[in-house]
């Protein structure tokens, strides 16, 4: 998984690291998924963080967004439809 997404570009090592204690169990649950595709378990479980992390920011960005107008307040008139309206 160090392998760069952009093909041009370099891959880069880091030094940061992330230590996770597991249960036994735990750590057999997700050995055995990730040898199901073929994976090393820090490759699953990098995988499993980033598309957790890439969801919450989108739901968190979701939530920033204005909120819609009441559907049930009329809608602006669109000027061309207001004209047309007007002349007939």
């Amino acid at each position: 998984m160090s392998e760069s997404v952009r093909q041009d570009l370099p891959a880069t090592r880091h030094d940061d690291h992330i230590t996770l204690r597991t249960s036994a169990d735990q750590f057999l649950v997700i050995q055995k998924a990730a040898e199901l595709i073929g994976w090393t378990v820090t490759d699953f479980v990098l995988s499993a963080a980033l598309d957790r992390a890439e969801r919450d920011l989108y739901e968190h960005a979701a939530a920033q967004r204005p909120t819609p107008p009441d559907p049930t307040a009329p809608e602006p008139a669109d000027p061309y439809l207001a004209l047309v309206t007007a002349l007939t």
